[in-house]
């Protein structure tokens, strides 16, 4: 099972903790399971800044604990259709935080399933080119910031997992090894955006070696406030993630947000017509999983440099991400993971030398 079809959006929770999860129901066709996760982990420095959801700076603890918590059901139509659904949501165990982010949905989809010919799916997940994105989103805290979620109104990016998401999607299209998935996105006044179309394409070669490519393009509601954005990907990768041996991938990310009609060409430096802010990134992983994979070692190189049409550059990322994890059996895990953002320009990424220490339990 290559890398793809372990992490891509409509399986990911489930595939996450699918050999753990618990059966609870099955009849006639129909069946219903519960799976998920508890983590405890210790963050040195204001690496728990970004994991926790305390306002305040001087609140945030060095020690954080979280669950994931999921139902997944399906149900036989006939010999070609089955519906599914599947709700994840992401519990955390902190104290003094608001009600409201007590409990989030993570993924959330109801679907129809064709036989072999892929599956229809709507609801709160991230659109189609995640499928590019895919092969190196693999860390458990950090890593995976070479794309445009780094940038500006980051949660319209392909990385991020979205509202109002209608998707198709297949794999391994009659044992050719080509995969597919287009999405649509509707209405989103939250991130201002009036819709969205993205689609991403996949083909895994005999010989272990797999490409990915994707392209997303958000209209936005309002541009005074930001224009449209658009972002292309390409990828590549060899072996399996987690799987022992050699795992390695790549992704170079290209993402345009075009400005807000509000700005004039003085407050885009060297710009006179046609501005956006232009970025280009990449990350590199490199993994290997010990013959009967009890350990994991990857490494990552993420990069990122934006700037405005025809301005100075300006590197907002370039980090470097380490991850040994310790897979005890199908269910616990240790890990020690570290990240350091060596960039410095003016947008550079929060990331300097931060160090967690983290145990999973999946159920």
């Amino acid at each position: 099972m290559n890398k793809l079809k372990i992490a891509l959006l409509a399986a990911a929770a489930v595939y996450s903790a699918g050999a753990m999860s618990a059966e609870v129901y099955k009849s006639d066709g129909a069946s219903l399971s519960v799976y998920g996760r508890v983590k405890a982990e210790i963050m040195n420095g204001y690496g728990y800044a970004d994991q926790s959801l305390k306002t305040g700076k001087e609140d945030h603890p060095g020690f954080i604990g979280s669950a994931r918590l999921g139902v997944s059901g399906e149900s036989k139509v006939n010999d070609f259709f089955t519906a599914f659904g599947n709700i994840y949501y992401d519990l955390s165990a902190e104290d003094g935080i608001d009600a409201n982010d007590r409990m989030n949905v993570y993924y959330g989809w109801v679907g129809m399933r064709f036989g072999d010919y892929g599956e229809l799916l709507g609801g709160h997940m991230e659109p189609a080119a995640y499928r590019a994105l895919a092969p190196v989103d693999v860390f458990e805290d950090w890593g995976f910031a070479g794309n445009g979620a780094s940038l500006d109104l980051h949660n319209t990016g392909a990385a991020s997992r979205q509202d109002g998401i209608i998707m198709y999607q297949a794999d391994d299209l009659g044992g050719s090894g080509l995969g597919f998935s287009v999405s649509y996105r509707f209405r989103d006044s939250s991130d201002n955006t009036k819709n969205a179309i993205s689609a991403g394409l996949s083909y895994d070669t005999p010989i272990g070696l797999g490409f990915t490519a994707g392209y997303q393009y958000n209209k936005a509601i309002d541009k005074s406030v930001t224009g449209d954005r658009t972002e292309t990907i390409l990828g590549a990768y060899y072996g399996s993630f987690g799987e022992p041996g050699f795992y390695g991938a790549g992704v170079y990310n290209h993402t345009r947000l075009n400005t807000g009609d509000h700005m004039s060409d003085g407050d885009v430096k060297y710009c006179t017509e046609d501005c956006a802010f232009n970025a280009d990134g990449f990350d590199l992983v490199a993994s290997y999983t010990t013959p009967e994979g009890m350990f994991t070692f990857t490494a990552d190189w993420g990069y990122l440099k934006n700037q405005w049409n025809n301005s100075e550059n300006d590197v907002a990322v370039n980090q470097v991400v380490g991850n040994i994890t310790w897979n005890i059996n199908e269910q616990a895990q240790l890990l020690v993971e570290y990240v350091d953002n060596f960039a410095d320009g003016e947008h550079r990424d929060a990331h300097q030398d931060l160090l967690t220490f983290g145990a999973i339990y999946n159920f």
